[in-house]
């Protein structure tokens, strides 16, 4: 084993005035390997033996045999340690190869390397790289690199320089990018974040809790100076100006009616107030005119994140996170944060926890974590949010009066509603008032609280009115979220037959062919009857004229030859020029030919009569 005296190997640093250098390279760390660590302290148990014989204490042949080392050893160790003011000057160097040296042939690096640097982007694995590295070795007529050269060349790159090869600049920026910045506060709603996630477990229905809704969405609001939840909203949709308006009516007014109906204390969630500034992400819901516009009607900027720095919602991101991982992975029915934990949990199995109750839980949530010391401000949420107004009045909050206007502002709407005999048809329902009696067949703007579906808002000029429910048919529900579940997972259309209903129907379109079929039968039958009678008939009536003609035949055979061939010229200029004859008063025209008649006739063509020719030029 080489070993190497610390203060040769360090001479050349020395000697530059910089002894620190010297000791820093040579000290432990709490990160510094086992062997490493084992190096050091064989250092320490052969300076103290040395130590003690150069003094004089014990002689070299027990020294050598307590450092197990033979005598040419013995004395290079001694030289060592001449001017050695501590151990380190017997540390020996980690035997086998240096970290990073490697022995392998240039021309096999510089393949890896290029194959890497053109596989590596699209690949993004060491298999892909190693997979052309063989290709290419073939084709240059040189050794393949193994699997694990290739993989130890690729590790040894910088690990941003991988994420950069593989992912989007953004990403990169992210991952690796400085965020020295931070924002400064100086009271309560001075900037609020929000935003929206996925929440980590599935519910089930309150109606029938066999049935497995799926995972909600939960929107929330956390105050930036004093870490407050301002408000939240649990929603089975995706984000949409619905969780929106909810949200903000959950921030800027008291949330007495909402914590009484899910039959939770009052004084569980007792911070509200306008916002000065609202900071988003820029999701389609948060960038509309119209959200924006109504937020400035009541004094509340909203702020935008920029597009590639999603770091500047780090709050609410860091609040979505804990309260994901220390309460929803925790109740029946969670999902875990990706898809390798929720592989092993059986989600639609264990899931337990109703849409209500998920509420209910949430706000009890949000109550502790109030009452919960907060490392960044060194007292809890609570403590600091009433510490605050205790010294100063709270003047961010709207009137009694101004509840109901700010609520129409952000409430979701249905404009051009248009009003019908029953009154105004909406989420299968009849909502009808006095105020629309005269309003048949107008088209009205209407506002809903997604909350409670027992009323809407009808806008008549300027002002809203309420219109209740008078007809709830299809006994949806009042709140806005499971209605529109139920919506969606009604089953079978209107129309629908059932397995009997169906049966009766194809006995139906059995029965129209099977009638058809008889009376297509039925038609073509008599139809069938009534020819052969029409062949009968005329058969009959060229029978008769047949036998007529052979009694005339035989009366003309005593005639002489040309008295015949008169009379036989005469019945053919009568039959070819004249009109038929008329065999009495029931007679009809027919098409059917008279073979026996034909081969029956009289007359005979004489062969040794000269043919007579015809000149079709002649007129």
């Amino acid at each position: 084993m080489a070993e190497l005296n610390s203060d040769e190997k360090y001479a050349e640093v020395q000697s530059h005035n910089n002894p620190r250098r010297a000791r820093m390279e040579a000290a432990l760390t709490e990160g510094s390997e086992v062997g490493e660590i084992a190096r050091h302290q064989q250092a320490v148990n052969r300076f103290d033996v040395l130590t003690d014989y150069l003094a004089g204490k014990i002689s070299a042949e027990v020294a050598m045999e307590t450092l197990l080392v033979r005598k040419s050893r013995f004395y290079k160790l001694l030289r060592y340690m001449k001017g050695a003011k501590s151990y380190r000057a017997l540390v020996c160097d980690q035997s086998g190869r240096k970290p990073g040296l490697t022995v392998t042939h240039p021309e096999t690096l510089k393949l890896i390397e290029e194959m890497f640097e053109e596989h590596y982007p699209a690949y993004k694995t060491v298999a892909g790289v190693w997979k052309h590295c063989q290709a290419q070795a073939d084709n240059r007529r040189m050794l393949r690199p193994s699997y694990h050269t290739v993989a130890t060349w690729i590790k040894a790159k910088n690990e941003s320089l991988l994420h950069q090869l593989i992912h989007q600049a953004d990403q990169n920026k992210q991952r690796y990018g400085a965020k020295p910045g931070y924002k400064v506060t100086t009271r309560p709603l001075e900037w609020v974040q929000i935003d929206h996630t996925v929440v980590d477990l599935m519910v089930v229905d309150e109606d029938d809790r066999t049935i497995v809704l799926g995972r909600p969405y939960i929107s929330v609001a956390v105050d930036l100076h004093t870490r407050v939840v301002l408000g939240f909203y649990v929603s089975l949709l995706p984000p949409s100006a619905v969780s929106v308006a909810m949200l903000m009516e959950s921030c800027a007014l008291p949330k007495t009616a909402f914590l009484q109906g899910l039959g939770v204390p009052e004084h569980l969630l007792p911070y509200y107030g306008l916002p000065e500034v609202i900071h988003t992400d820029n999701a389609k819901e948060f960038v509309s005119d119209v959200f924006v516009l109504n937020a400035e009607d009541f004094g509340i900027k909203v702020e935008h994140r920029d597009i590639p720095a999603k770091h500047q919602g780090g709050h609410i991101e860091s609040l979505i996170g804990k309260l994901m991982l220390r309460t929803m992975h925790s109740l029946p029915g969670t999902t875990g944060s990706n898809a390798q934990q929720g592989k092993h949990l059986k989600s639609h199995k264990n899931a337990a926890i109703g849409l209500a109750g998920l509420r209910r839980i949430v706000a009890y949530t949000l109550h502790a974590y109030h009452q919960t010391k907060h490392s960044e401000l060194g007292k809890t949420p609570a403590e600091a949010w009433e510490g605050h107004f205790a010294k100063k009045p709270h003047n961010r909050v709207l009137d009694v009066l101004d509840h109901d206007d700010f609520k129409y502002r952000f409430y979701p709407e249905v404009p051009n509603k248009q009003v019908v005999p029953g009154g105004i048809e909406i989420f299968r329902r009849f909502y009808y008032g006095r105020s629309l009696k005269e309003l048949v067949r107008e088209k009205l703007t209407v506002k809903y609280d997604p909350y409670d579906l027992s009323f809407i808002y009808v806008k008549f000029g300027e002002l809203f009115e309420k219109i209740r429910c008078v007809r709830n048919g299809f006994n949806r529900s009042s709140d806005y979220e499971m209605y529109r579940w139920q919506r969606q997972q009604k089953g079978d259309r209107d129309g629908t037959m059932t397995k009997e209903g169906a049966q009766s129907y194809g006995e139906v379109i059995k029965q129209k062919k099977q009638e058809v079929r008889l009376t297509t039968q039925e038609k073509r039958t008599r139809k069938s009857k009534k020819g052969k009678a029409d062949y009968k008939k005329q058969a009959a009536l060229h029978g008769h004229k047949a036998r007529g003609d052979n009694a005339l035949d035989s009366t003309n055979v005593h005639d002489s030859p040309t008295n015949a061939h008169s009379s036989v010229s005469s019945d053919s200029v009568k039959q070819s020029g004249g009109k038929p004859k008329n065999h009495g008063k029931g007679s009809r025209k027919t098409n059917v030919f008279d073979f026996g008649s034909f081969f029956r006739k009289s007359e005979s063509v004489d062969y040794d009569e000269p043919p007579t020719f015809y000149d079709s030029n002649k007129s």
